[in-house]
């Protein structure tokens, strides 16, 4: 959830429940004061009734209807009736249903003749009162609720503009493009701490950036270098006579672990350059020419295993990668295609307008296919192998945000690259 449409939620829920416990406070006050009024008013009339009253003649029992209905009724002398308010109510004739009444309950002597009186007053009217004021404060709550969220959206995206200025500008950073965020001044203290923050985090790593590159530009040359004299050494030596069965396989293994460790070399180096993004130069690439370039440099080892070739490949297909990477990602697929095939398998290369397949007979894997793109593992059968190949083509599908996927089913591998939307034919890369 959103930091905005959270504390809305929160403000809104808190003022709701303020207003409720308010509501019922202001309705038991406004019915107090009600109830006290007429209390009053029922004291003031209770005078004049006893006022009036003394100029009766023989009054024995009465009920009167004025503005109030009174009802009078003698009763035995020496009875006492304590003043006594109490709500009610009464069924009115006229409206056919029951009212509400505030009642009035004492006793008088008059004539030296006792008797009990009720006065009633209608409290119709007061609740009616009373309704029209929590309608009225129920529509005064809506509408201050309401203004309050839509103000409270409106101040805090003023606000807090800095902020997802700041985030949005670090969202869309690229060391290549622009080391320095270059954030603006913000009015709020701590959204400029955060400013600086990021400021320095991101000098930071254009700081570790450069360094990584320049390591990585150095070993590349560096280590290449020894690994390609320790070669021709190597080869020197094969060239002397002489030597028993076991020297020259002693010779030959070595020659084969330096060949190896070059190779190791140049694919982590690889893999750190694709991390760090150093391969910005974005072109169109046409996979149907590019995939049938690199079968014919393999038609030699696919010829030797005996292994049955079939091809489909959309003429139409084009993505704007690297050169260079998409390259990488085609050999390293078909000849982990052709490596972990059966002699006289076969081997099936499909290419559509967004999608790439390539699958091939073999055993079944024994490790989890989840565990195949990662770094250094490789089967027991393809113990010759790094085991980088799919790992580089995990990266490379990674930096271009394709989706690759492995399936084994029916005795086939199968290894399914599907192209990022606005990357295939007829549509270009924004470069990053």
């Amino acid at each position: 959830m959103k930091l905005l449409n959270k504390t809305s939620l929160i403000i809104i829920t808190v003022a709701l429940f303020i207003f409720f416990l308010g509501g019922i406070i202001f309705y038991k006050i406004i019915q107090t004061m009600i109830i006290k009024r007429v209390d009053r008013e029922l004291l003031v009339q209770r005078q004049n009734i006893e006022d009036e009253l003394k100029h009766f003649q023989q009054l024995k029992n009465a009920f009167l209807i004025t503005e109030n209905k009174i009802l009078i009724k003698q009763i035995e002398a020496g009875t006492h009736i304590d003043e006594v308010f109490k709500d009610t109510i009464l069924f009115d004739q006229k409206e056919k249903l029951f009212s509400p009444y505030r009642l009035l309950r004492f006793h008088t002597i008059i004539d030296g003749k006792n008797f009990k009186i009720s006065v009633f007053r209608s409290m119709l009217e007061a609740e009616n009162l009373i309704e029209q004021i929590v309608v009225a404060m129920t529509l005064m709550l809506v509408t201050f609720i309401l203004a309050m969220f839509f103000l409270n959206r409106y101040f805090f995206r003023k606000i807090w503009d800095d902020f997802f200025y700041s985030i949005n500008k670090v969202q869309h950073y690229n060391l290549r493009d622009d080391p320095n965020l270059n954030l603006p001044k913000s009015e709020v203290e701590e959204f400029e701490m955060l400013n600086q923050v990021f400021d320095k985090l991101t000098d930071r790593i254009h700081k570790d950036y450069l360094s990584l590159k320049e390591f990585t530009e150095n070993a590349s040359h560096e280590i290449q270098t020894p690994l390609s004299i320790m070669r021709a050494k190597i080869e020197l030596l094969l060239q002397y006579p002489g030597y028993s069965e076991k020297q020259v396989a002693l010779i030959s293994a070595l020659n084969e672990a330096v060949n190896r460790l070059s190779n190791l070399n140049k694919v982590l180096i690889l893999l750190t350059r694709i991390e760090n993004n150093q391969f910005p130069e974005i072109s169109t690439v046409r996979l149907k020419e590019r995939i049938e370039y690199h079968l014919e440099n393999f038609q030699e080892i696919i010829a030797a295993r005996n292994i049955t070739l079939e091809v489909d490949l959309e003429a139409k297909t084009e993505i704007n990668v690297n050169t260079a990477l998409a390259d990488i990602l085609i050999i390293n697929l078909i000849k982990n295609a052709i490596r972990h095939n059966f002699d006289s398998g076969e081997l099936a290369v499909r290419l559509t307008k967004n999608t790439l397949e390539i699958s091939n007979t073999g055993p079944e894997p024994d490790i989890p296919a989840e565990q195949l793109f990662n770094r250094f593992v490789r089967t027991k059968n393809a113990s010759e192998s790094l085991g980088l190949g799919l790992s580089l083509v995990k990266k490379i599908c990674d930096l271009y945000h394709f989706n690759i996927s492995y399936q084994y089913e029916e005795n086939r591998h199968k290894v399914l690259v599907e192209f990022a939307p606005g990357q295939t034919a007829g549509r270009r890369l924004l470069k990053s």
